[in-house]
């Protein structure tokens, strides 16, 4: 056997006890990752701290803070897809986290997901939100121009209301005008007041005027300076009484101090807005309240035909059949609108003395039971 042979044999009787005496890399343990990303974190290098949260949480899929880290990271450089699944481990894992919910939300507006953006703020808003002002200013404000959008002003109206008496509560003697200087809420508020379906980015620049004023009339409202908010909608009738929306938003202003005046600002928007279910509506509630019974329901019988998904015009409608003594009309109205809106209370009620009227007691006395259910739950989320 020459050289080469005997050294070929004895490297290959060798390379079993060479691998085994050689180091693999050792692969980083939770903990080492961890520690290196709170120390890139703390050091503000953040492009290095992405990756390191990213695959700690790889390795402890169970660990919160490396999920908020690792989402709110994301967030502030824009990476809203991988902001959003961080937020969606997130609140998988802290499942009543109200700020996981309100980033999650956020995160999803961002991806134009408007559906699930709005469900997720409306969930983080339901479980709190937390001390940090700036950030509940922020949800409350995108939760309300998602609401305006999916065509339910009166809940952004409720959402910036809060802003403006929690930013009053805040600043206590600052004054009216302070607050009127926040244009971003008082041009949402004025979206809201006039009922269009639009962010507000995307209203015509045309209709900025009219916003305007119309948002400043209805943070008057919400300050509770109700001379100087009625000074404020009568100005923007005079200016604008042919735009849609206008003679609505004056006519909820007038709801409790002008009951009448309130019912010929909405016989105006008819005028204005032939196709508008809604002040239709509101010219049946005002007509119950009056007691014009009969009138009140050809307006609520058109408001159901304009807008059949309109819950709260099958709710007017029911009311009056019952006022009418009609109560088998009634019952079936109600039934539509609990169909429509069943965590509605005012809808359980009237589905409730629909059934009292037609002595069906069990069946009354099991919505009435769920119209305090839904009504408690409501007075607690107002507080």
């Amino acid at each position: 056997m020459d050289g080469h042979s005997v050294t070929a044999v004895i490297l290959l009787l060798l390379s079993p006890l060479l691998r085994a005496g050689q180091t693999s890399p050792q692969k980083d343990t939770f903990d080492e990752l961890a520690a290196r990303a709170r120390q890139a974190l703390d050091a503000d290098r953040v492009e290095e701290a992405i990756p390191l949260y990213g695959r700690a949480t790889e390795l402890r899929p169970q660990w919160s803070e490396g999920w908020w880290r690792l989402g709110t990271l994301q967030y502030d450089a824009r990476r809203f897809p991988e902001a959003r699944d961080a937020f969606a481990h997130f609140v998988a894992v802290e499942g009543k986290a109200g700020p996981g919910f309100g980033m999650l939300g956020l995160s999803e507006f961002q991806l134009k997901r408007y559906e699930q953006a709005l469900a997720a703020l409306e969930h983080g808003i339901r479980l709190g939100l937390g001390p940090n002002r700036e950030f509940e200013r922020t949800v409350l404000y995108r939760d309300a121009t998602l609401n305006t959008l999916m065509g339910r002003p009166e809940v952004a109206i409720q959402r910036l209301t809060l802003l403006m008496n929690e930013a009053a509560a805040a600043h206590p003697g600052a004054g009216a005008a302070s607050f009127l200087s926040d244009l971003e809420a008082v041009d949402a508020l004025g979206i809201a007041a006039l009922r269009i379906p639009k962010l507000p980015a995307a209203v015509p620049t045309e209709k900025a005027s009219l916003v305007r004023q119309a948002g400043r009339a209805q943070a008057l409202v919400a300050l509770q300076d109700l001379p100087a908010a009625g000074v404020e909608f009568e100005q923007l009738a005079a200016t604008y009484g042919s735009e849609p929306g206008v003679h609505y938003a004056y006519g909820v202003f007038l709801l409790k101090t002008n009951p009448p005046g309130a019912l010929a600002e909405f016989q105006k928007e008819i005028e204005v807005s032939p196709k508008d279910a809604d002040a239709r509506a509101q010219c049946a509630f005002a007509c119950l309240r009056s007691g014009d019974f009969g009138t009140g329901r050809e307006y609520a019988e058109e408001a159901v035909k304009l807008a059949p998904g309109n819950f709260a015009a099958h709710i007017v409608l029911a009311r009056l059949w019952l006022a009418l003594d009609n109560a088998a009309q009634a019952l079936a109205q109600a039934q539509i609108a609990v169909k429509l809106a069943p965590n509605s209370p005012d809808a359980r009620l009237v589905l409730s003395n629909c059934y009292a009227q037609t002595n069906r007691q069990q069946e009354a006395e099991r919505e009435r039971a769920e119209f305090q259910r839904l009504k408690d739950l409501a007075d607690r989320a107002a507080r």
